[in-house]
């Protein structure tokens, strides 16, 4: 499994190579051999997620919603793990994470709320839950943007711990020991390390969270469920099998 991730993942960076819209290489042929493999290929794609996913679930309006949807967006390109993001108006954490779990797609949520007197971190790994809580971060000459940079040095490590990561043993990674704001501040890191990777995707595995699915947009077409072409490439290629007779 840890083998087929680390394929993924290099896929995912081989799909920025590939993608028509990436800038060109500027040897004449790196640019003929890209714009074969184009051709043969129509680039790489994402295929639609199936199965339960690790959600993220905003309850707060202290911090744009953006700058948080980013974090999970991370995570799932670097994990290749469905991470959604969603927003809902504030309630209670736990009552929200409750019903967040009662829906089969979702295989553990992080809920980010703005609860005076909560701690910044609450974590139930055996619940499937986690709560960030934006108001045990901020305080007196706390700016906006070091607000919502404490908050998503946060959610990285409800994340992780969540998902079965312990303290990291490479210095200034975010799953070192915080005991106030002021220490995340201290933490150079943005994201955690690649220690804690194996112990993410193996709970990932035991939740029933299947990888995000990477293939060439010929393979799509020919499974049948390839999203319209955006580009030359990919029309040919739609044009071509489409056109073909079913055998």
């Amino acid at each position: 499994m840890n083998a087929n991730r680390a394929l993924l993942v290099l896929a995912i960076s081989f799909c920025a190579t590939l993608s028509p819209a990436a800038q060109p290489p500027s040897h004449p042929i790196a640019s003929v051999s890209r714009s074969n493999i184009l051709a043969r290929t129509g680039g790489l794609i994402q295929a639609p997620i199936a199965g339960p996913a690790i959600l993220f679930l905003n309850t707060q309006n202290r911090i744009p919603a953006a700058a948080l949807s980013d974090i999970s967006a991370q995570i799932q390109n670097f994990l290749q793990l469905p991470c959604p993001f969603s927003i809902r108006p504030p309630a209670e954490p736990f009552a929200d994470a409750a019903k967040a779990l009662a829906d089969t797609n979702t295989a553990a949520v992080i809920v980010i709320c703005d609860s005076a007197g909560q701690p910044s971190l609450l974590v139930a790994p055996e619940s499937r839950w986690a709560v960030v809580n934006v108001a045990a971060l901020g305080g007196p000459g706390v700016s906006d943007a070091k607000l919502a940079e404490r908050v998503q040095k946060e959610l990285w490590r409800a994340f992780a711990y969540l998902m079965g990561a312990a303290n990291s043993n490479f210095e200034h990674c975010l799953l070192k020991p915080v005991l106030s704001p002021a220490d995340l501040d201290l933490l150079e890191c943005k994201t955690i390390c690649p220690e804690p990777f194996v112990k993410i995707l193996s709970q990932a595995q035991k939740m029933g969270v299947r990888p995000i699915r990477v293939t060439s947009y010929r393979k799509a077409v020919e499974a049948g469920w390839a999203p319209p072409p955006t580009n030359d490439f990919q029309r040919a290629i739609w044009e071509e099998i489409k056109k073909t007779p079913a055998k």
